[in-house]
């Protein structure tokens, strides 16, 4: 039976006037070349054939340039979705009765809505899944007969229509060490991630149901990006925030052993403290989400059990002092935005949270309707 997927891959950048990082993990300075050119060299290489589809974010008409520049170097089947294109994606949404608040599930200044606008692509030209990776990774010729593998059938009871997999870095470690910081014993992020897949790894099955995911290694079908859009209220963590997401829409999504590529990250700018505060934020907020969506404790994995607890801001508040005493000598920039953290803990709107929670929740039933009306 043919298949046809699409390829989608978001690249982040930052200009002097748009400082992305602020935002996004590790966006590539518009004056480097960045990663994307090597992720298009790989694809090129192994001979992908399917539509790849390559989102520039921000949006804005001299990061486009520059990423359609690096697009045409390759002799791809690639289209890049410019700011004509968001128009008019934006245009077709608003005839299927898009309005107000819902635009924000598209808002390309966050990763939940830079994902969607790959799910409302896919959706547009009739593509059965979407696989979304990221710009700094590289896959093998089978990787796409992996990806597809599964889906569709059952797994533990359950249709798969969604999965993820594992990355692994230069020298084969499936392991993640990218947020390592100065913050002491109360914010083990990577040790729980970690030790979290590693449970998925050493499972005697290939194929798991998960609570964790890897947004750069990703594959959705149709039947379930139509119906649960990412929340583009969480400022980081939107991959493993979707399969909450999936849950409260009765979907699971599952981890597949098999799934496998590599990641070659650009080496990360030391602003330790606004990780964290991103962090802190997306904590903050999953947890009044979890709250609102109803979900059970079990379908919520050990590692965002640990960060969404009733001591969240003890937390918090700790580790954002002892990294702030880690750098009170060192750098004073650091010092001054890791006191901010822990004041940012205690000053939150809880109700805001709540009420974003809430209206996110209003806007899953336009997204299924919406998206009904692009399958037509």
């Amino acid at each position: 039976m043919h298949m046809s997927c699409c390829l989608f891959i978001p690249t982040y950048w930052s200009t002097e006037t748009l400082q992305s990082w602020k935002i996004f993990d590790h966006p590539s300075p518009i004056t480097e070349d960045g990663t994307l050119g090597r992720t298009l060299k790989n694809l090129q290489d192994i001979g992908f054939s399917d539509q790849i589809v390559v989102l520039p974010i921000p949006c804005s008409l001299d990061i486009t340039q520059k990423v359609q520049e690096i697009c045409k170097k390759t002799s791809l089947p690639l289209s890049v979705i410019t700011n004509d294109e968001y128009t008019k994606l934006s245009d077709i949404l608003k005839e299927t009765g898009f309005s107000g608040t819902d635009f924000s599930l598209i808002d390309y200044n966050t990763y939940g809505g830079a994902r969607n606008i790959g799910l409302v692509y896919a959706a547009m030209h009739g593509f059965d899944q979407i696989i979304m990776i990221d710009d700094d990774e590289c896959i093998d010729a089978d990787y796409k007969i992996k990806a597809l593998a599964h889906i569709g059938e059952k797994c533990q009871g359950r249709l798969v229509l969604g999965k993820t997999g594992c990355v692994k870095d230069a020298q084969g470690n499936k392991v993640y060490d990218g947020q390592k910081g100065p913050w002491g014993n109360n914010w083990p992020k990577d040790e729980l991630f970690n030790q979290q897949i590693k449970q998925y790894l050493d499972a005697p099955e290939n194929l798991m149901r998960c609570s964790l995911g890897f947004g750069g290694n990703m594959v959705i079908d149709r039947r379930l990006f139509t119906q649960v859009p990412f929340d583009p209220g969480v400022t980081r963590g939107e991959d493993d925030d979707y399969l909450l997401n999936c849950r409260y829409c009765d979907y699971d999504f599952f981890f597949d052993k098999d799934l496998l590529l590599l990641h070659l990250p650009p080496e990360r700018s030391n602003t330790f403290w606004s990780r964290q505060r991103q962090d802190i934020l997306r904590f903050l907020y999953t947890r009044e989400k979890i709250k609102a969506l109803g979900t059970p404790q079990e379908n919520i994995g050990m590692f965002l059990r640990y960060f969404t607890g009733e001591d969240l801001e003890k937390k918090a508040v700790y580790s954002s002092i002892e990294a702030a005493l880690h750098f009170v000598q060192t750098n004073e920039k650091e010092f001054k935005e890791f006191l901010e953290n822990a004041k940012t803990v205690v000053a939150y709107d809880h109700a805001a949270l709540a009420e974003k929670a809430e209206s996110f929740k209003r806007m899953i039933p336009s997204w299924q309707h919406s998206m009904a009306m692009l399958w037509k």
